[in-house]
């Protein structure tokens, strides 16, 4: 069976892509139109993953649920490590917190984790297939009465123990700036140096979530979204440059205040 990119992790490194040649009476069938599909999704996760970075776009903020020990993600966008594209268009179904352990661990893990204080919840990408519909033609002696039609983007929560990795604020290159000028070497050695590999997870991290006592709901000051990567887009840049060099944040943009 052919593997394409629907069933692997999307774009396992740097690779080279090939799309369809179109030819007068050329004869298209599931091979030429997956792989129309998979030259595009590739592309487009490449660029994602390479140009915009990870991390969540706009909402997904992480809630107390109205009732109950759980949580709720409300509406919003974000890109995974992989680069491609979650879409939660609506509030979340509540989220189960786990209860505290009975007692801490013998051995506890390494570094400071805590897993009977805290846990972190992480959003991945998930597709479905759907939509049975019948098939028609039978496939060298395999018949089968329907297949799916469809292959939904979805997305899936994890609660992980203990919190997430702290968000890296340091600066990645090394004499970024020299006597008050842009260091451009610097930034040419970054670039050359490798192409960043794809990460064996490709969730990203929501919120840590202070593990209330007993069957307590967790309270609002319970949940810490600090623990999430942000998508940079060219507005949030401008406004970081422009506080930066001390201008005022009100500016005209388009017409608005």
């Amino acid at each position: 069976m052919q593997i394409t990119l629907r069933d692997a992790r999307p774009c396992d490194g740097i690779h080279s892509f090939v799309r369809n040649r179109y030819f007068y009476g050329k004869l298209l069938d599931v091979f030429h139109f997956e792989l129309e599909q998979d030259y595009l999704n590739g592309k487009r996760w490449l660029l994602n993953r390479l140009i915009s970075g990870y991390g969540v776009l706009c909402g997904l903020d992480v809630q107390p649920a109205e009732s109950g020990r759980a949580v709720v993600v409300t509406a919003g966008a974000a890109l995974d490590r992989g680069g491609r594209e979650i879409i939660v268009p609506c509030t979340s179904e509540p989220i189960a917190i786990p209860p505290r352990p009975a007692t801490k661990p013998e051995q506890p893990p390494p570094g400071s984790c805590e897993p009977e204080d805290y846990v972190h919840l992480c959003i991945c990408f998930q597709q479905c297939e759907s939509d049975p519909a019948p098939v028609l033609v039978d496939d060298c002696g395999q018949a089968t009465s329907c297949s799916t039609s469809s292959i939904m983007e979805r997305y899936k929560f994890i609660i992980r123990n203990c919190k997430a990795p702290d968000i890296c604020l340091e600066s990645g290159v090394a004499d970024f700036v020299l006597n008050g000028r842009l260091n451009y070497y610097a930034l040419v050695e970054r670039v050359t140096r490798s192409c960043p590999d794809l990460p064996a997870d490709l969730c990203i991290p929501l919120a840590n979530i202070r593990l209330p006592s007993g069957e307590d709901p967790p309270q609002p000051a319970d949940i810490d979204i600090n623990a999430r990567p942000i998508v940079y887009s060219n507005d949030m840049l401008f406004d970081i440059m422009l506080a930066l060099a001390g201008e005022a944040p009100a500016r005209n943009r388009g017409g608005k205040q």
